[in-house]
């Protein structure tokens, strides 16, 4: 199955669109990965972009413990700004929500994916492979 898609919008047009790729279960918990586009960045830096993002979610999320917030280069180079944060909404629930922040093309990317502790271990690692193969207007899947 071809899950590729790609198009060129006229000039006066600007792609602000929500992508959502929705990806395995684990343990009865559905995962998502939601993909936004900002091309009209505020900020020249990458931290700057993330904090913009973030601390909103900081401040509303009672809680909230942060267990990274760094730059940091993918294997491909690419340097990319994560925000790494566990949320505990109840004594029966501990969320993991990561962000990953990227620059590319003067256009603002911002992935992120709420996982559990289980599937964090598990899947943490495809939600990096994914962000490392973004081509700006594609999208493959990864097998």
């Amino acid at each position: 199955m071809d899950n590729r898609f790609k198009f060129d919008l006229p000039r006066e047009w600007q792609d602000q669109t929500v992508y959502y790729f929705k990806g395995p279960d684990i343990d009865g918990t559905g995962h998502q990965i939601m993909l936004t586009l900002d091309r009209n960045l505020q900020h020249e830096e990458i931290g700057q972009f993330a904090r913009q993002k973030t601390d909103p979610i900081v401040r509303n999320l009672g809680g909230l413990e942060v267990l990274k917030d760094e730059d940091v280069t993918l294997e491909n180079g690419n340097p990319v700004y994560e925000f790494i944060c566990k949320w505990v909404p109840s004594d029966e629930l501990t969320v993991i929500k990561v962000f990953i922040f990227v620059f590319y093309g003067g256009t603002g990317f911002s992935f992120s994916c709420d996982f559990s502790r289980k599937s964090h271990k598990m899947l943490g690692g495809q939600l990096r492979k994914i962000v490392e193969s973004l081509l700006p207007g594609t999208y493959e899947e990864i097998e």
